[in-house]
């Protein structure tokens, strides 16, 4: 749940800030000719990202790192052209339309798209990819995991309608003008960080005219690597830019503002300040919870699991791996481990399976994940690396992200493996 819930989070929070301003000062500007440009741009966004998800998720049509330079160069472009034009066509409410505020907000409209393209598919597409092991889609993973997704779309909602309630309704053009150019133009740059990295790296897909040379362009590479570990501060920094508005409309709704000639006005212009100041509320509690996803959340859900320490055995004459049953039947999962000659450690786990006098048996890896090991949460047995739950009772059958089994014995109360099984594993290991 965690993971979807930061994942989207992470994915949605500059598109939705910064297509929510846009559509705000559109709509504030020019009206219901503003509106429709903005909701042309979100509707072809949206449809060319389920297009998209389609695409990549049936087909290997889609090289993504190809498109996603496009998309890169084409944000920087219209981003930078609305910010221009912003500042001659969106100076006042309920300006003039005409040729040049068609363009700005047909500008606009082509950054909400672009913006809303390059993030949704993959969202779309996470219910359909939910790393449920065999349990599908009628399992308890798979509905722990699409909560975790929904929960961050209405997260993304509710702040998106509140932003564009706050951006519309305060007084003037030039505050919330300034904050979404600020945000265009911070994306902008982690946009050309994006669109440097192939370059640094070279990538001859790319064939982009200028060589890269460490001594000519000595700021490319720190500012490719700066956007490529940074994606949750430009995140955090282009929303909280939004708390410049939101104090400001706060601060407005404090005092009653207009004339009345009786209470009743009085009432309504009371009740007007009260919304504006709920308003205000709502978008900083939904900022604080998405920066608390963002930092807090993450790095908790991000810890790394501690793998249990390896139990003792007998190894006897003959080249037998001896484990007494009662060490083994409590239901929690048991791991070993034997240093083979070439300084290899091969680990195998132990759990008694539920119902019943079987056991799970495998080595503490797998075909998918490698020796990354499970670990125990709860009465549930985990894959460190991709966090699925294992089925108990299929640990000791190959296949998937089950521990690859390894052969034993019980025999007089005891559980016996040959040695020489565990060191012909080390090759798992190595």
């Amino acid at each position: 749940m965690l993971k979807y819930i930061i994942t989207v989070t992470e994915d949605l929070l500059i598109t939705v800030t910064l297509v929510t301003l846009l559509y705000a000062l559109c709509a504030k500007a020019f009206g219901r000719r503003g509106a429709v440009t903005q909701w042309a741009g979100i509707g072809v966004g949206v449809a060319a990202s389920l297009g998209m998800a389609i695409l990549k998720n049936t087909t290997k049509l889609i090289k993504t790192n190809q498109w996603n330079q496009g998309i890169f160069y084409c944000t920087v472009l219209f981003s930078v052209l609305f910010i221009l034009l912003s500042l001659c066509f969106l100076r006042k409410k309920d300006a003039p339309w005409h040729a040049g505020s068609l363009i700005a907000c047909a500008a606009g409209a082509c950054a909400a798209a672009l913006l809303i393209f390059y993030e949704l598919p993959d969202v779309m597409a996470y219910p359909f990819n939910f790393n449920t092991g065999e349990n599908g889609i009628l399992s308890v993973d798979f509905l722990v995991r699409f909560l975790g997704w929904a929960f961050a779309l209405i997260l993304m909602l509710v702040y998106s309608r509140f932003l564009y309630k706050c951006a519309y309704r305060i007084n003037g053009m030039g505050l919330p003008r300034l904050v979404l150019n600020l945000g265009l133009l911070i994306n902008a740059i982690r946009c050309f960080g994006q669109i440097l990295r192939p370059w640094v790296s070279r990538a001859k897909w790319l064939r982009w005219p200028i060589p890269y040379a460490k001594a000519d362009y000595p700021w490319a590479f720190p500012l490719a690597t700066f956007v490529a570990n940074n994606t949750v501060l430009f995140s955090l920094v282009i929303a909280g830019l939004t708390l410049i508005l939101l104090g400001v409309f706060y601060a407005y709704n404090t005092r009653i503002h207009g004339r009345y000639e009786n209470s009743a006005q009085l009432r309504k212009l009371k009740a007007s300040a009260r919304s504006g100041r709920r308003v205000s509320a709502t978008v900083l509690g939904c900022l604080v919870l998405s920066g608390l996803i963002l930092t807090s959340v993450r790095a908790y859900a991000n810890r790394a699991p501690v793998l249990s320490a390896p139990e003792t055995y007998t190894i006897t004459e003959d080249g037998l791996i001896v484990i007494d049953l009662e060490q083994v039947s409590d239901g929690t999962l048991h791991r070993f481990e034997y240093k083979t000659e070439s300084n290899v450690n091969v680990r195998w786990i132990v759990i008694k399976k539920p119902g019943g006098g079987a056991y799970g048996v495998g080595l503490d890896a797998c075909e998918v994940c490698g020796t990354a090991g499970y670990y125990q949460r709860g009465e549930q047995v985990v894959c460190k690396r991709c966090d699925v739950v294992m089925n108990i009772n299929t640990i000791g059958f190959r296949g998937g992200c089950n521990p690859i089994p390894v052969a034993y014995e019980v025999k007089n109360g005891q559980m016996v493996f040959r040695l020489s099984d565990i060191i012909e594993a080390e090759k798992e290991f190595k």
